[in-house]
C-alpha cells in the first residue's frame, strides 16, 4: 500500500481514538470520548431496536412510531 493509503489509515485511527498500540499483532486504541459513548450506549439501543424488528405480522402505527424514535436517538440531526 502506498504512503497515501497509510496516511489515510492513520488519519482514520486518530479520528476514532488516541495512543494506537500494536502488541502481539493486535491493535488497541484508547477511544475518543464520543466514540466510547457509542460503545457504552449501544447495548441498550440494540435491545430497543431488536424489540421492534419486524415479525411476520404487519407493523402497526404505534410500532412504526416507536421505531422512528429509536432511529432518531441513534442518528440525531
Amino acid at each position: 500500500m502506498g504512503k497515501a493509503g497509510l496516511e489515510l489509515k492513520k488519519e482514520i485511527l486518530l479520528a476514532l481514538g488516541k495512543t494506537p498500540i500494536i502488541k502481539d499483532q493486535k491493535l488497541t486504541i484508547e477511544p475518543n470520548e464520543w466514540f466510547a459513548e457509542i460503545g457504552n450506549d449501544y447495548p441498550a439501543l440494540e435491545k430497543k431496536y431488536l424489540r421492534l424488528e419486524p415479525t411476520k405480522t404487519p407493523m402497526n402505527k404505534a410500532k412504526t412510531e416507536a421505531l422512528a424514535s429509536v432511529r432518531a436517538h441513534w442518528l440525531p440531526g
